[in-house]
């Protein structure tokens, strides 16, 4: 996605991820569902650990960063950034969303 070999389009949310369960509860045996939610968690607990603030791994970020500077970083500036993360991340997830909703067939005579 960084280097642009894969399409911003490509994401899934919440509609795309019930699709995927649908059509693997579809298929025969138990292996593709369990697979499945495997593949999720394992995204999941990798998105998580990613250094954006407002999540795990920013807050390990932010640790690292006061243990090298030997004090605590001040609050407010803590706090904006906090606010910055937590809008990028609900415009990240807006906008995956929306690319959820424009794959459904109901929305395909809109596209161009």
């Amino acid at each position: 996605m960084f280097t642009r070999q894969v399409s911003v389009r490509s994401l899934s949310g919440p509609i795309g991820i019930g699709t995927q369960i649908h059509q693997a509860v579809e298929m025969p045996g138990w292996m593709p569902l369990i697979g499945l939610m495997s593949y999720i968690s394992l995204n999941l607990g990798i998105f998580n650990l990613l250094p954006i603030p407002i999540l795990d791994g920013g807050m390990i970020l932010f640790l690292l960063i006061e243990s090298a500077i030997r004090r605590d970083l001040n609050q407010q500036i803590k706090e904006r950034v906090y606010q910055v993360a937590f809008v990028c991340l609900l415009v990240f997830a807006v906008m995956v969303i929306f690319n959820d909703l424009t794959k459904l067939p109901l929305f395909n005579h809109v596209k161009p």
